[in-house]
């Protein structure tokens, strides 16, 4: 099948939409980042079928961005509390502000953890112009 679409979306703006690294349509996460319920990603792609979680223990990886995320948001944490606190010294002070910013962030850290491991480093995985677009439509059904 020939796909016509002339615009492809690109890796980073598909990233940061959390869409699927090899179609960059379909989305890889149900409900919203601050969704209350909690962060529940797909097994599918909907739209080309991908299987997220390539094999057992795949997002394993994901925890060590995810703190690599995390350390990085806690120096700007520090730095800009040490900032705004006229160089406050108490520890209590850091410690909370950075309590704070990992369960405010803990979503955002789950999906975008995910993300980059999907997109960067899993070399087996790129993008395919042939399913991107609404023209792609999936043969066989997905079971979810």
């Amino acid at each position: 099948m020939d796909n016509t679409n002339t615009y492809t979306i690109s890796k980073f703006q598909a990233a940061r939409q959390c869409k699927c690294p090899r179609c960059r349509t379909g989305e890889m996460f149900t409900g919203s980042l601050l969704s209350l319920k909690g962060q529940k990603m797909s097994k599918y792609c909907p739209h080309c079928g991908l299987k997220f979680e390539m094999e057992p223990g795949f997002f394993y990886v994901s925890m060590f961005v995810s703190y690599a995320l995390n350390v990085a948001q806690f120096i700007a944490v520090c730095i800009a509390t040490y900032v705004l606190s006229s160089k406050s010294e108490s520890p209590w002070l850091y410690l909370t502000a950075c309590c704070f910013v990992a369960i405010a962030l803990a979503g955002f850290n789950f999906r975008y953890s995910r993300v980059i491991q999907l997109y960067w480093l899993t070399p087996n995985l790129s993008f395919n112009p042939k399913y991107y677009g609404d023209q792609y439509k999936k043969d066989i059904k997905i079971e979810a």
